[in-house]
């Protein structure tokens, strides 16, 4: 992941307070439905089947159209590349909550992919980000990441005492 800047400034109190007090969509983590039709997906189902597959973690997440965003303005931050389309969402974790290791199933078949993770807050003990075989950590609120591959494997967990909040970008042609 190449580290971008800080965009702090455009993290707003009002975005914050409506990411604290909405749940967003309550998403399951095994999806194995999505995990398939192209082998990098059904590499990724097979793994994570025996550990996610009895069980029903969640985690919140929102997007333009999350019932809890509606009426709610988002403006992308200036980004540095620019692609025909795109699309956001924040992530919410609460303590307990996690994302398994996995590629991103949007982007398996596209062209021109760039994915972007800022973070909303300063990093904190017990919020676990993972890629590929990194672990980032000490971050601020407002940092801005570029994957360096966009098909990176990565997961994310929050084992610590508060909510753990991102904002994902993912553009292509």
């Amino acid at each position: 992941m190449k580290y971008v800047g800080n965009f702090s400034s455009w993290i707003t109190p009002n975005l914050m307070e409506h990411l604290k007090t909405h749940e967003g969509d309550y998403t399951p983590v095994w999806q194995p439905d999505r995990w398939q039709g192209h082998p990098l997906l059904d590499e990724f189902r097979e793994k994570a089947r025996p550990a996610y597959s009895k069980k029903t973690p969640m985690f919140h997440q929102f997007n333009a159209k999350s019932k809890d965003m509606q009426g709610f303005s988002v403006e992308l931050p200036d980004l540095p590349e620019k692609r025909s389309k795109c699309f956001w969402w924040f992530v919410k974790l609460l303590p307990g909550e996690m994302q398994a290791m996995h590629i991103d199933p949007h982007l398996v078949e596209v062209d021109n992919p760039v994915r972007y993770t800022m973070f909303l807050q300063d990093w904190e003990p017990g919020h676990i980000f993972v890629y590929d075989d990194q672990m980032l950590s000490n971050y601020k609120a407002g940092d801005l990441y570029e994957w360096s591959d966009p098909m990176i494997v990565h997961g994310v967990v929050n084992i610590g005492f508060n909510n753990r909040y991102t904002l994902q970008v993912t553009m292509h042609d």
